[in-house]
């Protein structure tokens, strides 16, 4: 009696979901081939100079971004001016930039009967310009530089043009009297190559109150496939992250798929652990580290990641698609079921709170003899920050003297009255003076 109660559980919730998917199926079939490849034509084509954060390229970005918006009479998120940006200024201590001035664009498809609860899509508007920082080859540093524009057709114009149908598409349901049940953000960010700046932006200032933020669906990098993916079938994503803080939001995208496209869910890099640390290094890490539950769509690097040869004529088309598509059922499901995602219960990690008094006597320049490691160790606004290679991260206090970065899977601690520090990354120790 009880195995025949839970089958129909099962089957009731199957029955639900698949009447809400035949609901989306009409607009699904929107998001084509063609009309994703029209896109990343035009926002990865030389004229966009690589999206630099900032650049006159990246702002050429932004307005193409509006104007679709636009043309398609999807509204700007609430912002001061109506205008879609949300303006900022970034210093960009990659490649010692300095101050920009760039922007996020938010466009908003309000839901119908529970408008305060959002769903954010976010993919990244920028890439890395020139290469003058953010470039695999060294040949990007050498000769004409204009002869060397990174394109970033797959990081990420294959997230942002997805972003675009998926948008379209839902703006077709609400004229069709169809609109989602609650609202949709598509929130496309500035200056994640420059270490998730956009996004911990947003996250830092929101539009949108984060309590009532229910999940982020993160695309970025779906339009190629990786080289080194074991297995045959081609038709495949990986996910990241969908069971970290939700097995609600788990069973929801497994459900989903099985019901719809049904490529294989890869699972390969979901592992927060996991060695290439891709969970910490695309924008959902900014929403997740604020307990919202997330899903980061990812189609794997291959030889043309952060390389001029990065190109639309590399993406494949068909599986943009599919994986475009996927994206759209998930937030349809998510948009349109009664109970917002549950998120499950974690324990409340425990905090250290760091003596004011002895962040002076941590900043300064580190290094040892004969190793050309150089880290500069500085504040801001009463947080620590080491700064190696031109990057800066931000650290946490963790115990008396020691500091660390769970993106950066980094530890270091300090010896004040030595001069000395610890620098623990992965399978690195090593132990440096202060200069």
């Amino acid at each position: 009696m009880k195995n025949f109660f839970i089958l129909l559980l099962v089957s009731l919730f199957t029955f639900k979901s698949y009447s809400q998917l035949q609901k989306a199926n009409k607009f699904a079939k929107t998001i084509t081939a063609q009309e994703l490849k029209d896109h990343l034509y035009v926002y990865a084509s030389d004229e966009f100079e690589g999206r630099n954060t900032g650049a006159e390229g990246q702002k050429k970005a932004v307005e193409y971004l509006r104007n679709f918006y636009i043309e398609n009479e999807i509204e700007p998120g609430d912002l001061d001016d109506k205008d879609y940006f949300q303006k900022m200024k970034l210093n960009l201590r990659r490649g010692n930039e300095g101050e920009v001035d760039t922007e996020n664009v938010i466009a908003i498809i309000k839901g119908t009967e529970i408008p305060d609860e959002y769903l954010i899509l976010t993919s990244h508007l920028d890439h890395v310009g020139y290469g003058r920082t953010g470039s695999r080859s060294r040949e990007a540093y050498i000769g004409e530089v204009k002869e060397r524009i990174h394109n970033g057709a797959d990081d990420d114009g294959s997230g942002t043009v997805a972003m675009l149908e998926i948008a379209q598409a839902f703006k077709q349901a609400s004229k069709k009297g169809k609109g989602p049940k609650r609202s949709i953000i598509f929130l496309h960010v500035t200056g994640e190559e420059k270490g998730l700046l956009g996004s911990a932006y947003y996250a830092d200032n929101p539009i949108y109150p984060l309590e009532s933020t229910v999940t982020n669906l993160n695309l970025d990098m779906i339009g190629r496939i990786d080289p080194t993916r074991k297995g045959d079938k081609r038709e495949y994503i990986y996910i990241i992250g969908s069971d970290h803080d939700s097995q609600d939001l788990h069973n929801l995208s497994e459900q989903t798929n099985l019901e719809t496209v049904n490529i294989d869910l890869d699972y390969r890099y979901n592992a927060k652990d996991d060695p290439n640390r891709f969970y910490y290094r695309s924008d959902h890490y900014n929403f997740a580290k604020n307990g919202i539950p997330i899903i980061f769509y990812f189609s794997g690097t291959h030889p043309d990641y952060h390389l001029p040869s990065d190109t639309p004529d590399k993406i494949e088309y068909d599986l943009l698609e599919l994986r475009s598509k996927l994206v759209f059922y998930t937030a349809w499901n998510i948009a349109n079921r009664d109970e917002r995602i549950k998120v499950d219960p974690k324990p409340e990690a425990k905090k250290f709170e760091v003596d004011k008094d002895k962040l002076d006597g941590y900043a300064g320049n580190y290094g040892a003899e004969g190793i050309p490691l150089k880290i500069g160790v500085f504040i801001r606004d009463n947080n620590l920050f080491i700064e190696v290679m031109n990057q800066a991260v931000q650290l946490d206090a963790l115990a008396d003297d020691v500091f660390g970065s769970e993106a950066m899977g980094l530890k270091i601690t300090f010896d004040i009255e030595n001069g000395t520090m610890e620098f623990k990354q992965g399978p690195y120790n090593i132990k440096l003076n202060k200069e």
